[in-house]
């Protein structure tokens, strides 16, 4: 029974998101104003020019005006910035073991399930897994 419990407990740490885990803490980053427009842009919003934004916890709150000169204010995921996808990858590239390869990619799949990814981040965190595991399996190789 103890090591069932155990096992639940795994599971339910790696069915965290990066940011409920502690891994990425992205309210600590400092967005320009044209770093978030770029990211709405290729996001898909009509967008003319950023006016706030404010990073929380799990998202962030951007103020902008509509090419239709209209003030408009809506909460996004930190998931379609490109920092994030930086973010993502050095936590790839600092797994030093397969153990932290495959926990990092247990939260991943999580990720990529449950929330919504451009389709280009998506592969480009996958191809970035499969390099490091590759790169991981080597070095034991040489070990």
């Amino acid at each position: 029974m103890f090591g069932q419990h155990s096992q639940n407990s795994k599971r339910y740490l790696k069915s965290q998101s990066l940011i409920t885990a502690g891994k990425i803490n992205p309210v600590k980053w400092l967005i320009s104003k044209e770093e978030a427009q770029k990211a709405l842009q290729e996001f898909g919003v009509p967008i003319k020019e950023v006016k706030k934004i404010r990073c929380l916890r799990h998202q962030v709150c951007i103020s902008y005006w509509n090419i239709n000169g209209k003030i408009c204010c809506s909460f996004f995921s930190y998931r379609i910035f490109e920092r994030w996808l930086n973010a993502v990858e050095n936590l790839i590239d600092s797994c030093k073991s397969l153990g932290d390869w495959e926990d990092l990619g247990d939260r991943i799949q999580y990720e990529l399930i449950r929330f919504f990814y451009p389709q280009t981040m998506a592969n480009q965190i996958w191809h970035s897994l499969r390099t490091h595991w590759y790169k991981l399996q080597s070095t034991l190789k040489i070990a």
